[in-house]
């Protein structure tokens, strides 16, 4: 029995992760025969749910029982379409540069190599992925497992006596846990026209620190630059590197960094000589809204670091709203996705708000508009959300900027041969502005409604797309006139699938969509796809 196959086991990660444990049933699309597939590999998952429902009271315990999986499969769409990796290869289509894979946030596993007493019994295991995570959450003491995930707050770096490490290796990025893929389809149809693991290479990384203590503790921005060097000197021929949401804010920190004397003393001309292809996949260029309110209240509705799992982490939890919170505050990623660029760019009242307070008591945060709630732009709310974090949140955040990968400021490397593309999700109700409630007894700001836009239901439009369809089309911060492709897939999910199906184009969700990989597979292979804009993104707030 094959690892690949046990992964491909979707029916019980979504549905028993799910749907049993958040939600009521619904129905599933599927590209596979569940009751044939649980047959050959349910043996395995059953074994880790009931280790799981033995861990914590109140899951039930579950019985693969034939006739559920026939109501399954009876209800389901199943289709026999071939992957986009095997479609390319019957269209000629061949590998043709090494890739690098950068993840995006929470994609990375996280172990524990070293813990407190109350976690000795997961020496290198996950804390974060695989079906271990949901193990640690039940058996651990709440406060135990949120101290291990959690960052030193005021350095940011590992608390006392305490190390968890990013897992290793291409596997590590494929599944967040069993039949719960995430980069799986992209390798399989990059595997379909050529690729191995002599030139597919990926760099997992801590999620929860920034780039600067990235390369403080891991060394992070030095082997990624070994890398490029190393696959270049292997197989003679600049990489294509493939980013998806925070992995795309890290490389274009690398970018700046690895030519500056200050950093990767790579010189002007590293990046012209070692990468030809950028493909940025749902990068926040621009930021994410939902940070600040991550920080100011704990809600994370699919936020950037933490998937929405419901009634898991309501206020009875290991992750209570203000757990959530303290734990946000101690990872300095946050401080590089907060929104950049101001009134310029996400506007400020009367015509865009991004938060307004009501509430009795409200006016201890300034005057009330016509509207009766307290407005404040963007840079004041992170102000607002400063000062309600601590000066100690403050100063880790802030400690050692530098503008190396800011989009706003730091212009494209100078290359004649470098070439980027953004491809993105749209049409998806994506968090742009919020109204809070303040409780004048309890000193808490709370979520009392939230004003959508368009998106891909974690990154604004404005944050996904601005800079690749306008602000890098200027001189200032292109000055080399890299060519920018941008690609916008409208979201169009399938009506009885959990995760949308091969149209889905949300934030995570991206990566199995069909087109998208097909875009991939194509841009790896040497050719260039056309620029496609479905959004109003060229109508959007101006610099």
């Amino acid at each position: 029995m094959s690892d690949r196959t046990r992964r491909k086991l979707a029916i019980p990660a979504l549905i028993l992760v799910v749907a049993i444990l958040f939600s009521s049933p619904q129905d599933f699309e599927l590209d596979f025969d569940p009751v044939e597939e649980i047959s050959k590999v349910g043996d395995s998952f059953a074994n880790q749910w009931k280790e799981l429902a033995r861990l914590a009271p109140g899951v039930p315990d579950f019985s693969f029982d034939a006739a559920f999986f026939s109501m399954i499969k009876d209800s389901a769409m199943l289709t026999d379409t071939k992957r986009p990796g095997q479609e390319a290869k019957e269209r000629g289509l061949r590998k043709s540069y090494p890739i690098v894979i950068i993840p995006g946030a929470t994609t990375t596993g996280l172990e524990i190599w070293k813990g407190k007493a109350c976690a000795k019994a997961y020496f290198k295991q996950r804390l974060w992925g695989s079906m271990t995570m949901f193990s640690s959450f039940a058996s651990m003491d709440g406060a135990c497992w949120l101290e291990h995930i959690s960052m030193n707050l005021s350095t940011g770096l590992d608390p006392d006596d305490i190390t968890v490490r990013p897992a290793e290796g291409l596997s590590n990025v494929e599944y967040f846990m069993p039949g719960f893929g995430i980069w799986a389809q992209v390798v399989e149809s990059l595997a379909d026209i050529g690729y191995d693991n002599s030139d597919l290479y990926v760099h997992p990384y801590d999620w929860r620190m920034d780039a600067l203590r990235l390369q403080k503790r891991d060394g992070l921005l030095t082997r990624m630059k070994h890398t490029f060097e190393s696959s270049f000197e292997v197989h003679n021929k600049p990489a294509c590197v493939l980013t998806h949401s925070y992995g795309d804010t890290l490389m274009r920190y690398f970018m700046s960094w690895v030519e500056s004397d200050e950093g990767g003393k790579g010189g002007r001309g590293w990046v012209d000589k070692y990468i030809h292809r950028y493909v940025n996949i749902g990068g926040p260029t621009l930021g994410v809204p939902k940070v600040v309110t991550a920080l100011l209240s704990g809600d994370t509705s699919d936020s950037i670091w933490l998937p929405d799992f419901g009634a898991f982490l309501t206020d009875r939890s290991v992750l209570s709203k203000s757990g959530r919170s303290l734990w946000f505050r101690s990872m300095s990623s946050g401080s590089a996705m907060l929104p950049h660029g101001g009134e310029e760019i996400w506007g400020k009242p009367p015509h865009e708000t991004f938060l307004c307070i009501s509430g009795p008591g409200a006016e201890k945060f300034g005057k009330r508009s016509s509207e009766g709630c307290v407005p404040y732009t963007t840079t004041e709310s992170i102000e607002l959300m400063f000062k309600r974090s601590g000066e100690e949140t403050r100063s880790m955040w802030e400690a050692d900027r530098t503008t190396w990968g800011e989009a706003l400021v730091e212009p494209l490397p100078l290359s004649k041969n470098l070439k980027i593309y953004c491809l993105y999700g749209v049409g998806v109700d994506t968090e742009r502005a919020y109204n809070y409630r303040y409780d004048a007894k309890n000193d808490k700001l709370e979520t009392d409604s939230i004003i959508f836009t368009d998106g891909d239901g974690t990154v604004p439009l404005i944050s996904l797309g601005y800079m690749c369809a306008k602000g890098w089309k200027t001189k200032k911060l292109n000055p080399s006139g890299v060519k920018v492709t941008t690609r916008e897939y409208q979201h169009k999910p399938a009506t009885l699938s959990l995760r949308g199906g091969p149209g889905t184009s949300d934030h995570v969700n991206i990566l199995l969509n069909a087109e998208v990989i097909g875009d991939i597979l194509e841009i790896a292979a040497g050719i260039d796809v056309q620029e496609r804009i479905v959004s109003n993104i060229h109508d959007v707030q101006s610099m």
